[in-house]
């Protein structure tokens, strides 16, 4: 885990394997077309279809998902040199978006899918990419084949904020 690493570790490792891990992401956004919305940590967050309505977000969060479990497997960690195997948690759904704040103003989503997708990656496992139900079907009704791959976990009961 990351913050057991960083008890162990000088934070000018710490950073530098941070600097790696995310210019690796950063190096696959535009191809997947997915925004970095922020970093918090070791958390990266990435959203798509925010620009267009008929941009097939779902799609591109699932590529670019995809994409980041290759890019960290490429990257070892410090502690052990072992490749980094990281969490992918999606959800799709509406959300409240907008520059907030005027000393570092700051583009931002809000709302429960946001929570959603964050509880997604909480309760996956490492090296591989959790969606939620909701997701499983939209992929499942554009596209039979792309439902194909996925593997169910028997359920896992994921509370949104208010739920």
């Amino acid at each position: 885990g990351f913050t057991p690493m960083c008890k162990v570790l000088p934070p000018p490792v710490v950073m530098t394997f941070l600097h790696t891990l995310f210019t690796a992401f950063d190096d696959m956004l535009d191809r997947h077309r997915v925004y970095k919305v922020e970093t918090i940590g070791d958390c990266y967050m990435v959203a798509g279809g925010l620009i267009r309505e008929d941009e097939d977000g779902m799609a591109a969060v699932q590529g670019g998902g995809t994409a980041m479990l290759v890019a960290a497997s490429s990257v070892r960690l410090p502690t052990t040199g072992a490749p980094v195997k990281i969490r992918v948690g999606i959800h799709s759904g509406p959300v409240v978006s907008g520059v907030v704040g005027t000393r570092m103003p700051r583009f931002c989503l809000f709302g429960d899918t946001v929570n959603t997708a964050s509880r997604m990656e909480s309760t996956g496992v490492p090296g591989s990419i959790h969606i939620s139900e909701e997701c499983f079907h939209l992929l499942k009704s554009r596209d039979e084949t792309a439902a194909e791959g996925w593997q169910a976990t028997g359920g896992i009961e994921v509370r949104a904020i208010g739920g």
